[in-house]
């Protein structure tokens, strides 16, 4: 089996989170985002225009690591508009897991992030506007906290101060506000979790190893071979192409059932992309067509065209074979 030389999609590949952290990591948040929130509508710090209030959450210990979340709240008290916000706050040694910013339209601020801090450009921050910064990280150490000091905040011809006075009597709207933030944001932590669950137990390793795997338990056993030895990064996708061409030049009949055994058992054993899982589909779509078996040809074509993606749906345009079952 030739192996492709190019691939234009990857499968992703990312280590499963347990489901306490992924809990823990929702209720940090919910209360750092309920905190945050309060400061971005109640922050009463007038030293100058531009100010900024940081908050981190408790520690969590777990068994594998800790976890915390940092916000950093950024206030235009102002009556003007403040031009070239940026914010850099370092690090340290901990590791982001996520980035998120409340307050502001997404394509109406850049971030630069690297391994030893998070940058956030703004070009302008209208009057009386506030944001946040909210980051996940997972720490070294458990006693980690963020130093207020080296967190820089400055604005053009301005450099913000860390504001020290709530105002206690803003209404309760802002604090309600904040609260729906921070439960959103549990939601969609808990439900990220929730929706990848049926995908965590799949195994998310080295492509080419588990592909190899694959094609040696149905028999195929020169191109495991030929896979395993190879240096460059494989696709799923690309290799499911490689299977079913071979199959369908064989024109053997059990050699075209192997191949679909095959490419359906990586579907269920491999942790793989949705945009791959679509193709590998196709492809079986591609094998059981020319078997006796249209409603399995049919079953797995309606799969694939589900993703309305557009390479499948240019694949089953050039494809003459599919033309009788779609």
């Amino acid at each position: 089996m030739k192996i492709p030389k190019s691939s234009y999609m990857k499968s992703s590949s990312s280590s499963s989170p347990s489901k306490l952290t992924i809990i823990v990591s929702a209720i940090l948040s919910l209360i750092v985002s309920t905190t945050s929130g309060v400061i971005v509508f109640r922050i009463n710090d007038k030293k100058t225009d531009l100010n900024y209030n940081v908050i981190s959450s408790a520690t969590f210990s777990g068994q594998t690591q800790n976890t915390a979340i940092v916000a950093v709240v950024v206030n235009n008290s102002s009556e003007k508009e403040l031009e070239k916000i940026r914010i850099i706050i370092p690090l340290g040694n901990a590791k982001l897991i996520e980035p998120k910013i409340i307050g502001l339209q997404f394509g109406s601020y850049s971030q630069n992030i690297n391994p030893k801090q998070v940058e956030i450009n703004v070009p302008y921050l209208n009057p009386k506007e506030s944001f946040s910064i909210q980051l996940l990280l997972t720490l070294s150490y458990p006693s980690w906290s963020v130093n207020n000091s080296s967190i820089s905040v400055r604005g053009k011809g301005i450099t913000a101060t860390l504001a020290s006075s709530v105002d206690k009597n803003k209404d309760f709207l802002g604090i309600l506000s904040s609260f729906v933030v921070g439960v959103l944001s549990v939601f969609i932590y808990i439900s990220t979790y929730f929706f990848s669950a049926s995908k965590i137990d799949k195994h998310n390793d080295d492509q080419r190893d588990i592909v190899a795997y694959i094609l040696g338990v149905y028999g195929f056993y020169k191109e495991a071979s030929q896979l395993r030895n190879l240096q460059r990064e494989i696709t799923y996708w690309s290799i499911a192409d490689s299977v079913a061409e071979q199959c369908l030049q064989s024109g053997d009949p059990a050699t075209v059932q192997r191949g679909i055994d095959c490419l359906s058992s990586l579907l269920s054993y491999a942790y793989i992309h949705e945009d791959s899982e679509l193709l590998i589909k196709y492809n079986l779509a591609r094998l059981a067509a020319t078997t006796t078996d249209l409603k399995l040809a049919r079953d797995y074509l309606e799969e694939a065209r589900k993703g309305n993606n557009s390479v499948i749906n240019m694949r089953i345009n050039f494809d003459k074979s599919l033309s009788k079952i779609i």
